[in-house]
């Protein structure tokens, strides 16, 4: 073989090489998904927020395409772990849906450091029954009042851990 290639003109082994780099390429990309393919979302629980004598690992999402995605397609979370939502200093009165929820939360709505609204027990969609989740009318739900935070927990977390209204958050990293 070295023979053969020691006798072939510069131009054969410069497409030789070239079309062997290609093959290679091509050979290394094929199974790789990309970024956009069904790939599962990655979550960082990485910052701890106390509220009252609780710890929570939470992600902290502040731009849009975090938000409107939150914790959409994510099978479960674990008891401890949840999604801050942070809009800055803005109060505002969001609005949040089910969209591609698989599990039940809990809504907790700050405003600066203070807890000041809770809504229990929002419900994921409907997966049976042959709905078609996309073409539903989810509801939305917001807090009465502004808020500068939302937090997403389990379903039953607030309950289970005596967390009410007027209670101080704290980030604690």
């Amino acid at each position: 073989m070295y023979y053969k290639l020691r006798i072939m003109n510069y131009p054969t082994k410069k497409l030789l090489v070239l079309l062997s780099i290609v093959l290679f390429s091509v050979a290394c990309s094929g199974n790789n998904p990309s970024p956009t393919q069904n790939t599962k979302p990655v979550y960082d629980y990485s910052h701890k927020l106390k509220i009252g004598e609780e710890i929570l690992f939470v992600e902290i999402v502040s731009d849009e395409k975090k938000m409107q995605t939150g914790l959409s397609n994510l099978p479960n979370m674990n008891d401890n772990n949840g999604m801050l939502f942070d809009f800055g200093n803005k109060k505002v009165t969001p609005n949040f849906w089910m969209k591609d929820m698989l599990f039940d939360i809990d809504l907790i709505w700050i405003y600066k450091n203070k807890i000041v609204e809770i809504t229990p027990d929002v419900t994921a969609p409907a997966k049976d029954e042959g709905l078609n989740i996309k073409n539903l009318k989810l509801p939305t739900y917001s807090p009465a009042n502004a808020a500068t935070r939302v937090l997403e927990v389990n379903a039953g977390w607030s309950k289970t851990n005596n967390i009410k209204v007027g209670d101080k958050i704290e980030l604690v990293n």
